[in-house]
């Protein structure tokens, strides 16, 4: 049984799960489910990150709730709620606490039934799974103590959607690899192009421009 204390990680599943529909935001007994798992004092943000049929396949860190990059005081958690079955996500257990490296072989989780939601450090190495273009919609979330809430104020009032035609091929694969066995140089190197989309006439926004960002962190690298 994977925890949050010992891996970085850890699931949640129950067929009463849901999301609320007005606001978007998960349950009140999926809150009060991943609250039974953190210590006191964590929120949620006011963060809604819907992705539908994107697979978010190469292997990242978070980094705009990097505990590392924004010097909060406690870990930043990410939950994801999968409204499909299957392959859902693939993480490197503890890769959260041996940060910037990685040292734990990969883990691919799956589900039989919808409804199950991922708990994880956003320090935590991980990677959406590939799964032949089937169905897929997604929600994210991000949790911090209250204490760092000032610190996360970028991901204030964020509603954001992605929705993409799945493609499937060689290359992709290759590069899910790469993000992998490259990811300390990655981490490195572009993790700091990724904070935000700098403008194009800027010596960042240059380099950004050149590189193919939206492969490692599609979902975290924003407009200013």
């Amino acid at each position: 049984m994977f925890t949050i204390q010992k891996d970085g990680f850890c699931l949640l599943q129950d067929s009463n799960y849901r999301i609320n529909k007005t606001d978007l935001m998960p349950c009140q007994k999926l809150m009060d489910d991943v609250f039974a798992k953190l210590p006191h004092h964590y929120v949620f943000l006011n963060y809604v990150y819907i992705i539908q049929h994107s697979a978010l396949y190469t292997f990242h860190r978070d980094v705009t709730s990097s505990q590392h990059i924004y010097k909060t005081q406690h870990p930043v958690y990410t939950m994801i709620f999968y409204q499909n079955e299957g392959e859902l996500i693939s993480v490197c257990p503890h890769s959260n606490t041996d940060y910037p490296f990685v040292f734990s072989q990969i883990v691919n989780i799956n589900s039989k039934g919808c409804c199950t939601a991922v708990l994880f450090d956003s320090e935590l190495l991980h990677a959406g799974r590939m799964n032949g273009c089937k169905e897929k919609r997604i929600v994210q979330y991000k949790l911090c103590h209250i204490d760092d809430i000032w610190k996360l104020r970028h991901l204030h009032d964020v509603f954001t959607e992605t929705s993409e035609v799945c493609n499937e091929n060689w290359y992709k694969h290759v590069l899910r690899k790469m993000s992998y066995y490259f990811q300390l140089p990655i981490h490195l190197f572009a993790y700091p192009l990724m904070i935000r989309r700098e403008d194009t006439n800027t010596f960042y926004g240059t380099i950004q421009a050149m590189l193919p960002l939206q492969y490692y962190n599609k979902g975290n690298l924003g407009s200013p």
